[in-house]
């Protein structure tokens, strides 16, 4: 009798041991660096998934201890399908409330931001997505100066952002990508995103460079929108960022058809010669050296294409309509191209 009731007795410590052991294991914080993404339980989907899917994102470091807490809690079944936020520094414990109380992310909505959309374009594709009312971006936009601006830049610590002229807009900063927003989500969570990834795109090693040649960003800016808009293909946009350098520094006009084309929202290759002597600071057949300020948001690509020109004889270029780029070493040459290719 002493025998079985020293077992049992064995037993029970052995099983409050590995009670204490798993709450424990339960209670104690990740302590991993990742960046965290939604999780997603799908319909039918049993604890052992769950606990390798939140492994394999790094969630949990054991799906030993996640199981066995959910074991001794008798949670087995208590589990939603959905879609929930969780945190890297999460416990298991905090993880297991998050998802069994169905505290799940509101619906998303996926926007896609083209490259070289302006501000309107990009306001546009949000009221499509049922995400604002119309110009309601554009407004936000235009108002992104003075104490508003620096109240917002300060906030979030937009470092590139304080180089931007205060009465500047936020053409250009709103990196285009593609996001995965809230459907109940502000304007201003969306704008955060958009800056937020532009500040990762221009990283450190970007902003080194900038203060290493001397550049000032807004400029850098302003001039990469142009390239963004006027060519495609990296080593063709550092062609003509170098050519459009150097006409800045002879102080010769840009004559960029994509500034006239901001005017007249026409969107045609080779605008008109009225078009070209409309009178608009955007217009650089008109005026020399850069516009007041971006005229879309451009890619890195063209970012970087402004950063890192490539050197070239040339000072004028052409695209055919078969889509090949024509460059000219002097006008008269390019004349000659323009009557060849493009007449």
């Amino acid at each position: 009798m002493k025998r079985i009731f020293r077992f049992f007795i064995g037993i029970g410590i052995l099983i409050l041991v590995f009670f204490i052991i798993v709450n424990s294991q339960a209670n104690k914080a990740n302590g991993a660096k990742f960046v965290a993404e939604p999780f997603v339980i799908e319909s039918g989907q049993g604890v052992g998934t769950i606990a390798e899917n939140l492994e394999s994102l790094g969630y949990i470091q054991s799906t030993f201890w996640f199981k066995s807490y959910v074991w001794l809690k008798g949670e087995r079944a208590s589990f939603y399908d959905g879609t929930f936020e969780l945190h890297p520094d999460m416990s298991i414990k905090e993880i297991i409330e998050t998802l069994i109380n169905q505290t799940q992310l509101a619906e998303e909505v996926q926007i896609k931001i083209l490259e070289g959309w302006k501000v309107a374009e990009i306001d546009e594709h949000l009221v499509e997505k049922g995400l604002i009312k119309e110009g309601e971006l554009i407004k936000y936009s235009q108002d992104f100066t003075g104490a508003f601006a620096l109240k917002k830049i300060m906030e979030n610590d937009w470092s590139l952002l304080k180089e931007k002229p205060i009465t500047a807009s936020l053409e250009g900063y709103l990196y285009p990508d593609t996001y995965r927003v809230y459907k109940d989500a502000s304007l201003d969570d969306i704008v955060k995103k958009m800056i937020d990834n532009f500040h990762r795109k221009v990283d450190q090693s970007l902003r080194d460079e900038l203060e290493k040649q001397g550049k000032d960003l807004f400029e850098v800016m302003t001039l990469a929108s142009v390239v963004e808009k006027e060519m495609f293909g990296y080593a063709n946009r550092q062609n003509v960022a170098d050519i459009f350098q150097k006409r800045l520094e002879i102080g010769m006009a840009l004559q960029s058809d994509a500034t006239v084309n901001y005017i007249t929202e026409k969107g045609t290759t080779r605008p008109s010669i009225k078009d070209t002597k409309i009178d608009s600071l955007y217009n650089t057949y008109k005026y020399a050296g850069l516009m007041p300020g971006p005229i879309c948001n451009p890619s890195i690509e063209a970012i970087k294409s402004v950063i890192y020109p490539r050197s070239n004889d040339f000072w004028y270029f052409l695209t055919t309509p078969e889509g090949d780029i024509i460059y000219s070493k002097t006008y008269d040459e390019h004349l000659i191209n323009v009557n060849k290719y493009l007449n």
